[in-house]
């Protein structure tokens, strides 16, 4: 029987060669479009292909990756950047295979950072990241002036979609202002709880010609697959698993095993950071960035 996942993995073999280290955020928008289920998932398929992957995560509360995967965080990332604590103290491991490091911070607390204590920052990052293949930012929606600081700094910014109107709204914002305001250029699209292909596909042209329209050739767009509605990854939300270890055979499992491998052949961004640390600096830069724009 023809399976929907063969037509996704002969669409997704267009990439080549990894990075040593590759940063990827994932922004979302409003009304629960599943970024952080998608970067937790993400991440552990990308562990079953012996992997290094951290998720760096930058929300708070009971919907971040640590509550859902019944993490119990000691500290918190700014316990370090104070030294409070070091950084390898709040990195948090899971049963899936790869590791949660909380990086919720005010960007304020980022850029007031001089440079010694940036240097040991960076030193601290480094030891805690430095033998990572991946760096998956799970990170807050990007639609207004407090753009969070992580997209700014990753080599890769994933846009994930679904069918809802607000959804497509908060997709098109996040490029536009990631465009206009910060020279991001590149975007790749992730279309989430679709049943197929197609159906992803019809939501990217979408997105891609508003892009187009309003912002011009410049910006490029990329499909880079979907992620189907399945009730099993819920179910396992709700175990505090990831699909992948709780219900393998699952139409999502399967898609996120294709994701992972089509990541694998991503060709290296062009301003990839060749040292862990060199993250750290490009987010305090950012975060500068964002601070003086909050200021103007």
């Amino acid at each position: 029987m023809h399976s929907p996942w063969q037509d996704q993995a002969s669409g997704l073999r267009a990439m080549v060669a990894p990075a040593a280290c590759r940063s990827v955020s994932f922004c979302g928008g409003r009304g629960g479009v599943g970024t952080t289920s998608i970067a937790i998932h993400l991440a552990a398929a990308l562990a079953e292909r012996q992997r290094e992957v951290i998720l760096l995560d930058e929300y708070t509360g009971l919907s971040n990756a640590a509550h859902r995967l019944r993490l119990a965080p000691r500290y918190n990332f700014e316990d370090a950047i104070r030294r409070e604590s070091s950084l390898a103290d709040t990195l948090l491991e899971t049963s899936a295979g790869f590791s949660v490091l909380p990086v919720a911070a005010r960007p304020q607390t980022l850029a007031a950072m001089n440079e010694r204590e940036l240097a040991w920052l960076g030193a601290e990052f480094e030891a805690v990241t430095g033998a990572a293949d991946f760096l998956l930012l799970d990170t807050r929606p990007a639609t207004g002036p407090g753009v969070p600081s992580l997209s700014l700094a990753a080599d890769d910014v994933v846009v994930i979609v679904s069918e809802r109107a607000e959804s497509l709204t908060d997709a098109y914002a996040t490029i536009k202002l990631l465009y206009t305001e910060y020279a991001r250029r590149e975007f790749r699209i992730l279309v989430n709880r679709v049943d197929s292909l197609t159906e992803a596909n019809f939501l990217y042209q979408r997105i891609k010609r508003v892009a187009q329209q309003y912002l011009g050739s410049a910006v490029q767009l990329r499909l880079i697959g979907f992620v189907p509605e399945d009730e099993l990854l819920k179910r396992a939300t709700r175990l505090g698993k990831t699909v992948l270890d709780a219900f393998p055979d699952a139409e999502s499992s399967h898609a996120f095993r294709q994701l992972a491998d089509a990541m694998l052949r991503w060709r290296k961004p062009e301003a990839g950071f060749e040292n862990p640390a060199d993250f750290v600096y490009r987010l305090v830069e950012s975060s500068r960035i964002l601070t003086d724009r909050l200021h103007h």
